[in-house]
């Protein structure tokens, strides 16, 4: 399909363009017929301006575009052989070449149609009437003064009306619908009529027919033939009908498409998009097709709409995603059948996306998990060290040290066995299991730790005979609060506020901050994979939430919006 890039004329005269291309051609034409008392050269000029009002209106200026100076010179030329040798076989060869853009053009709205098919049947009948006649000599009495001596003048007259009525008919601002031109679908109409002009001539000369009979008896034969071979196909062969299969087999993509497929084919374009992302600008492409008007459709994300809904729609269902597709028109069969081709293409360059997201956490994590491997012998000898040192504290007595030595002397045991157990779970981790303690005692640690961080730790407990998992609550709450820390570092006035609301049913542990919210394309991700971070891997509270599964407790964010961000662990049993 081509494209029309002619931009100087505003797109609602497209058809009173048409129609005066179509009133000079029919001058040119009837030129001689009507013996206008007129010089030669002023025949040449109608002609000459036909072919300008051509090049204003035609859908072929796209391809001309690429090489310009070299296509015009050629246009040019063409444009000068038929108005310096007028010939009838010449003019009868433009006036095929003329139907085959006409009968080509892929047109959405009724008016369009209406038009064009008008445009058609007048050229047709141009073609019938004056140029068998001069072609191959039918008698003039036969042709013209059958019925009355003034015959010729209700033929001119009679045709002129068709494109004068063009000149009153306007259309709308949008260029894209009405310019493309299906090249088979115009080859077949040209070949149809050269088909009808033949066997009308071969008819007349067999049965000395009058012309307009013998036209009229091709028309009958040839829809008879095609009425009866569609209805033989429907019954024997049980396919849906002549006209879709035709369609589908013929109908040429065109340049939208193609444009729409390499833009999708190119991994470029799309290397930084989430698949999300690429699902939505893929459908934000379709969009562009000149006769959707809107687009709904349900993934594995969410229910997005794009454009506006209309009672023309079709549903199409491919692996994961449904999707609704609304049209300004009725949906022909083959527009049903390209927007299918082109959902399914999406739909496999998404699942591939997908794949490769999946590949590169897969790749990230297992760089992580490396970089843990090599460090578990630090961490070894980490731990024999720190073991030492602990010894050494809990033999003084502490009643010989102060207050930051007595914390260190309570903290530091605490702090080794965390260590221990991390290496435990390095080494050996399909055995580990949580060791439990009071909450209370765990409340107390925590607090101490972070005593001279500037967060404001509040609790509020009606039993405190709870016993949880002390690794789990640790890493879950040292994320939370390390998180927050290194944000101060970037919102220094950053206020961080921890309590812990126990009941006989129910234990909540939540951390809040008053500064900004978490951006949305880390918050959809952030407990489902790895998202992107400043400050570390970003793994942390996506490792949170894995270790969290099937321990009856679970991580959720319940405020996200500027001056309060709330994360909540809650028991869910």
């Amino acid at each position: 399909m081509l494209h029309h890039s002619t931009s100087f004329i505003p797109p609602q005269h497209e058809h009173r363009l048409l129609g005066l291309m179509l009133i000079t051609l029919h001058l040119a034409l009837w030129w001689d017929i009507l013996a206008l008392p007129f010089p030669e050269i002023l025949k040449r000029v109608v002609l000459l301006t036909h072919f300008v009002f051509f090049v204003l209106w035609q859908p072929l200026f796209n391809r001309l575009d690429t090489h310009p100076i070299r296509n015009r010179v050629a246009l040019g030329i063409v444009i000068s052989v038929f108005v310096v040798f007028p010939h009838v076989w010449l003019m009868t060869l433009w006036q095929i070449l003329l139907l085959g853009l006409l009968g080509g053009r892929d047109l959405v709205k009724p008016v369009d149609r209406i038009v064009n098919v008008a445009a058609i049947v007048f050229a047709s009948s141009e073609l019938f009437i004056l140029n068998l006649h001069q072609l191959f000599l039918v008698p003039e009495g036969r042709l013209l003064y059958q019925l009355a001596p003034d015959v010729p003048l209700l033929l001119n007259y009679g045709l002129l009306s068709v494109p004068l009525a063009f000149l009153f008919i306007s259309t709308d601002e949008s260029r894209e619908h009405r310019y493309y031109v299906d090249f088979f679908q115009g080859l077949t109409v040209s070949m149809l009529i050269i088909i009808m002009a033949l066997g009308s001539l071969v008819i007349q000369s067999s049965s000395n027919a009058s012309l307009p009979l013998a036209v009229f008896e091709m028309s009958l034969a040839i829809t008879v033939f095609l009425l009866t071979t569609s209805w033989l196909w429907v019954i024997f062969a049980a396919e849906e009908g002549v006209d879709p299969l035709w369609t589908r087999h013929l109908h040429n993509i065109g340049s939208v498409f193609e444009q729409w497929l390499d833009d999708l084919a190119q991994p470029s374009h799309y290397k930084s998009l989430t698949p999300q992302e690429f699902l939505r600008v893929g459908f934000e492409q379709l969009m562009t097709l000149p006769w959707v008007k809107g687009i709904t459709w349900h993934s594995l994300y969410d229910d997005e709409t794009l454009g506006h809904q209309d009672h023309h729609q079709v549903v199409i269902t491919v692996q994961s995603i449904e999707v609704t597709v609304y049209a300004h028109y009725r949906i022909s069969g083959s527009h049903y059948f390209q927007i299918k081709i082109l959902i399914q293409l999406l739909e496999h360059f998404h699942q591939a996306k997908r794949r490769e997201a999946a590949f590169a956490q897969q790749a990230h994590l297992q760089a992580i998990h490396e970089t843990g491997a090599k460090l578990t012998h630090d961490i070894k000898n980490l731990l024999q060290s720190l073991h030492a040192i602990t010894s050494v504290i809990e033999t003084y007595p502490p009643t010989k040290f102060g207050d930051t030595q007595r914390l260190l002397q309570g903290q530091m045991p605490h702090l080794t066995q965390r260590l221990k157990r991390t290496l435990d779970k390095l080494q050996k981790p399909a055995e580990f299991s949580y060791s439990h303690v009071p909450v209370s005692l765990w409340w107390e640690n925590l607090t101490a730790r972070y005593r001279k961080s500037k967060i404001e730790f509040s609790s509020h407990t009606e039993t405190e005979n709870i016993l949880i998992p002390e690794d789990l609550f640790d890493n879950v709450s040292e994320n939370l609060l390390q998180n927050a820390l290194m944000k101060r570092q970037r919102e220094p006035a950053l206020h961080i506020s921890v309590s812990l609301h126990i009941t006989k049913r129910r234990l909540q542990l939540t951390v809040c901050d008053d500064g900004s919210p978490i951006p949305d394309e880390i918050f959809k991700n952030l407990f489902t994979q790895p998202v992107p971070s400043r400050d570390g891997f970003g793994i942390g509270l996506y490792h949170v939430v894995k270790h969290l599964a099937h321990t009856g407790y679970e991580l959720n964010i319940t405020e996200n919006v500027e001056g309060q961000v709330c994360f909540e662990l809650v028991s869910t049993e």
